[in-house]
């Protein structure tokens, strides 16, 4: 009886022809492209069913491929299950190729792994506001070639994605979280942090601190403009009465040149290191944005006591140097 058994279970071996095969690791939806993460190995028993024998290197032939229709999970994997992406679309997706800015993760990004999408942002300067670096959304890198993603996905999504780079200015960022980190807390952190960077960025723009623009009137634009010292060697301070100058051209330049000349009487109300603030309506605006461009140079500002006629002392200048011009 005992041999009985012994040749049983000897000769139940010799033909059990378990072999390790590709199976898939999760659920995989109807046209998904495979990534490492989707794809395991199982010892099966196997007759005629289609399937894929594992190898170290069988998962890296099928990375790319989109599965035919909906697998769940530990489905074998074989040829009748695949597809090529580039074929066309399934149903109603769409493909669209993704590039990605992987500058934040130094150590490197790799399929399958769960990053945060990030709006890069815009640096503020005195041309434009920007915007700060924030978290758009998370998600798992599938058909990721180190520097772009290739997507299946419906025509809505299919816009968005599309039109994302363009939106952006740049290539959307990427940031791994960490095994077993919390995506959104650590979007959440992120968005404060680089949040609190901007508004730093912004501030050391201003000259003249965080109540610089409530001092501006419904419809006013705002206008920074450098000044040229080199007539006020004295120094000159805010509050300052000054006489706005056209800095002139010598004769010989583009033009023919022109003399140095008085432009307005100006009271520097905003005024901090060299630069002179400006709330203005559009067609005021319009000539101090433009006053530099014009005038070839920064404008020059003279400083002019209290109670000075401005009127007779600009047309005392401008005579001056109008002959000095002249006998140039």
């Amino acid at each position: 009886m005992t041999a009985s058994v012994a040749g049983f279970w000897a000769t139940a071996a010799a033909f059990d022809e378990r072999i390790a095969v590709v199976v898939t690791a999760r659920d995989l939806p109807e046209g998904h492209v495979l990534s490492a993460a989707d794809l395991a190995s199982a010892e099966v028993l196997l007759e005629d069913v289609p399937h894929i024998v594992w190898t170290p290197t069988a998962t890296d032939a099928l990375v790319g491929l989109a599965v035919e229709h909906a697998l769940p999970a530990g489905s074998l994997v074989g040829a009748h299950a695949l597809i090529e992406p580039s074929i066309g679309a399934f149903g109603d997706a769409l493909e669209v190729v993704v590039p990605l800015n992987t500058s934040l993760s130094p150590s490197g990004v790799y399929e399958g792994d769960v990053v945060l999408l990030v709006d890069p942002g815009v640096a503020p300067s005195h041309e434009r506001a920007g915007r700060p670096r924030s978290v758009i959304r998370s998600l798992e890198l599938v058909a990721f070639d180190g520097s772009a993603m290739r997507l299946f996905v419906p025509p809505a999504e299919w816009v968005w994605w599309r039109a994302l780079p363009a939106e952006l200015g740049a290539p959307p960022m990427v940031l791994p979280v960490p095994l077993g980190g919390d995506a959104a807390a650590l979007a959440a952190d992120l968005d404060k942090l680089w949040a609190a960077s901007y508004e730093q960025d912004a501030a050391a723009l201003q000259p003249f601190g965080a109540g610089w623009r409530e001092h501006a009137a419904p419809g006013e634009l705002e206008v920074l403009t450098p000044l040229d010292l080199s007539l006020a060697p004295s120094g000159i301070a805010e509050g300052d009465l000054a006489l706005l100058i056209d800095p002139g051209a010598p004769q010989g330049s583009a033009g023919g040149g022109r003399p140095r000349s008085v432009l307005r009487a100006v009271r520097l109300e905003h005024y901090e290191d060299g630069v002179l603030g400006i709330w203005a309506q559009p067609a005021e605006w319009v000539w101090w944005k433009s006053l530099p461009q014009r005038l070839g140079a920064a404008p020059m500002v003279l400083r002019v006591p209290e109670g000075t006629d401005t009127d007779a002392t600009a047309r005392s200048l401008d005579e001056e140097w109008q002959q000095a011009w002249e006998q140039s």
